[in-house]
């Protein structure tokens, strides 16, 4: 443990009046034939020095302070979490120290540095607040530590403490909120809804009696005949069924309108989509495209959801450009059962053509979904008033785009795709809503 003596404000400031103090005895000695005492200003450096230098030797036999940090393996990015600290010492006198924890330049922190008055023979604890602004691996350096010497001229500082490191995975959170609210039937506090529907599934579930509304080709007549009152046929969605997730992590992914990525939005919902999938007994396969081709196959099961979060939790977009065909090529030989594919991208007019062409060519086995986001500049400046010249420009500008876009839109409807042109908050809602649309009308 290297430790680092670093002069107090209290030091300086003494050394600095005795060396003004000394500097005026020689200047008025010289010139004005007057001093004080021939040696008391060298004199009272002399002592300060030795005082500095007692102090100094002192504080070398202070007791270390050991840290532990208490840090989740597992964190959620630009998500709060707690980080606990827990200080051990062997000070005799209540000492005051000051700690800041060795957070990363890509995440955010509350409540630091901590001022911690140490008492005699007690384990002090203390936390703060640490939000990751990256997915992938965090690393926590050692703790700094800064705490006087018995003079107080003197701060020691040195680190303390053991490197920690963390997985920052996509907003888990969401999952975990749902999981609550899907128990409670109060999915719709989110935004999710769930479309009451009688006998419109593909796979027969069980026999009850007829209700108002259900549609007369629901009745079993045999079971009505035996039972000599109207009995109907129930059905639930098709199970087994196969969803592919594909994100774009190309450059146009690294938009921002908050902290987080498009690209981060996207991972935070086809996570939530994914875990409402396999709650539906789904298959869930995912595949990046762009700057990294990733391929998770198909997993079955809730607890398969852990699966994708490894596989995806360090995935990040960056400047490549996204060939939508070849991804098309590489999900065809990497899927070849007839699947939901949800496609996630952010594209341009430019890009209409190509995405078109790799549509079309995922049509010959699959049904598809593409989820567009949209800038959520976009919205608000269609929405700004115009007083200006400049203004005007803008207005048109951003007119002209969103035609665009809903030509683009057009398009990919009428070839028979699932369009969604949405903004990045409003996109897990959004997807996982045509999910459950697409589930409930059987046309898987």
């Amino acid at each position: 443990m290297r430790r680092t003596w670093i002069p107090s404000t209290r030091l300086i400031t003494a050394f600095a009046l005795l060396a003004a103090l000394v500097f005026i005895n020689a200047f008025s000695a010289h010139y004005f034939k007057w001093s004080a005492a021939a040696y008391l200003p060298q004199g009272l450096f002399i002592a300060a020095t030795v005082i500095a230098l007692l102090d100094w030797l002192l504080s070398r036999r202070l007791p270390p302070v050991e840290i532990t940090r208490e840090l989740p393996g597992n964190l959620a990015v630009d998500k709060w979490t707690e980080v606990k600290l827990r200080i051990r010492h062997e000070f005799n006198t209540p000492t005051a120290i000051q700690i800041f924890d060795g957070v990363p330049a890509d995440a955010n922190y509350e409540n630091l540095p901590l001022s911690i008055e140490l008492e005699p023979n007690k384990i002090s604890t203390n936390h703060y607040s640490l939000r990751p602004l990256v997915r992938g691996s965090l690393q926590l350096n050692k703790t700094h530590i800064q705490f006087k010497s018995p003079l107080g001229l003197w701060h020691i500082r040195y680190w303390a403490g053991e490197i920690s490191e963390a997985k920052v995975f996509p907003d888990f959170v969401a999952i975990a909120n749902y999981a609550i609210l899907a128990t409670e039937n109060h999915t719709s506090q989110i935004g999710i809804k769930k479309k009451q529907r009688r006998g419109a599934g593909m796979e027969f579930h069980q026999l009850r009696e007829y209700r108002q509304g259900d549609s007369l080709r629901q009745l079993d007549w045999k079971a009505t005949s035996r039972r000599q009152k109207l009995i109907a046929r129930d059905y639930q969605d098709e199970r087994d069924q196969q969803i592919v997730l594909m994100i774009d992590s190309g450059r146009r992914m690294r938009a921002k309108d908050d902290e987080l990525s498009h690209f981060d939005h996207a991972l935070n919902s086809m996570l939530l989509v994914s875990y409402i999938a396999l709650r539906q007994g789904d298959n869930v396969s995912l595949m990046s495209f762009g700057n990294a081709h990733r391929w998770i196959p198909p997993q079955k099961g809730v607890e398969r959801v852990k699966v994708l979060l490894n596989g995806i939790y360090d995935l990040h977009a960056n400047q490549s450009t996204a060939d939508y065909i070849t991804a098309a090529e590489k999900l065809a030989a990497l899927q070849p059962k007839r699947s939901l594919v949800i496609l996630v991208t952010n594209s341009r007019d430019e890009d209409n053509s190509e995405l078109l062409l790799a549509v079309n060519l995922l049509k010959k086995r699959h049904l598809v979904m593409v989820a567009n986001i949209r800038e959520q500049v976009l919205d608000q400046l269609n929405e700004t008033p115009v007083h200006t010249f400049d203004d005007s420009l803008n207005y048109a500008g951003v007119r002209r785009f969103l035609h665009e876009r809903r030509e683009s839109h057009r398009k990919l409807t009428a070839a028979g795709v699932y369009a969604i042109d949405c903004t990045a908050n409003e996109l897990a809602v959004r997807v996982a809503n045509a999910y459950l649309e697409i589930k409930s009308a059987g046309v898987l």
